[in-house]
């Protein structure tokens, strides 16, 4: 008599994940889910049952991984701070040398941030002004993209790094560029920003150029 099979038998070309590629694999979906639902839903509308339903993952689930929304939201956070950090790398190092590099760095820095993950992260960081748990969460997710953000801007601009003001110049293209996306908070298309960027890029430049 033929033994009948395993349970841990699978489909050829299809094995089977083991509990922890499950456990990523869950984490991962409430991680996409969550970002989603800040995105479409706002910050307010983001509960945990609504992030589980979009996951496809059962509520028990879900509190396997995140005891609190609040703590959900600041790893989906840090997710997309990781992830952001390795895409804008990987761009940085593609830029060619040349005398548009830099307005191309600026443009690089403004598109990561004139996007509605922004706005949804935007969302985030205005309730935890009033929301202790919430700030305690995210101060080192930003101490990190703070960290991250200056590290590609070596990589952007390296003519003007080893200049004693280079930071400054960074904060200043950052506080600029920020400030023209809140602008747009209530207008999905960017349209406002995307207008006084080219403007304000043209005198950025300037200044990276004048520090090289």
């Amino acid at each position: 008599m033929a033994a009948s099979p395993s349970s841990n038998t699978t489909s050829p070309g299809r094995p089977r994940r083991n509990q922890a590629e499950r456990s990523a694999a869950t984490r991962q979906a409430l991680l996409d889910a969550a970002l989603e639902c800040l995105v479409e839903d706002g910050y307010a509308n983001t509960t945990t049952a609504r992030v589980a339903e979009r996951a496809g993952v059962s509520r028990g689930a879900h509190l396997h991984h995140f005891q609190t929304r609040d703590a959900l939201l600041a790893a989906a956070a840090d997710h997309l701070t990781k992830r952001r950090g390795e895409q804008l790398l990987a761009a940085a190092d593609a830029l060619p040398p040349g005398h548009d590099r830099v307005a191309r760095g600026l443009d690089l820095l403004w598109s990561s941030y004139a996007n509605p993950l922004y706005q949804a992260t935007l969302d985030l960081w205005t309730h935890a002004r009033t929301d202790a748990e919430l700030r305690e969460h995210l101060i080192p997710i930003e101490r990190r993209l703070d960290r991250q953000t200056m590290e590609l801007a070596r990589h952007l601009f390296p003519e003007a790094a080893s200049r004693p003001d280079f930071e400054r110049l960074v904060e200043l293209a950052l506080a600029t560029i920020r400030g023209l996306v809140v602008l747009d908070t209530l207008h999905a298309d960017n349209a406002r920003a995307r207008k006084q960027w080219a403007a304000a890029r043209a005198q950025l430049v300037a200044l990276f150029d004048a520090a090289s």
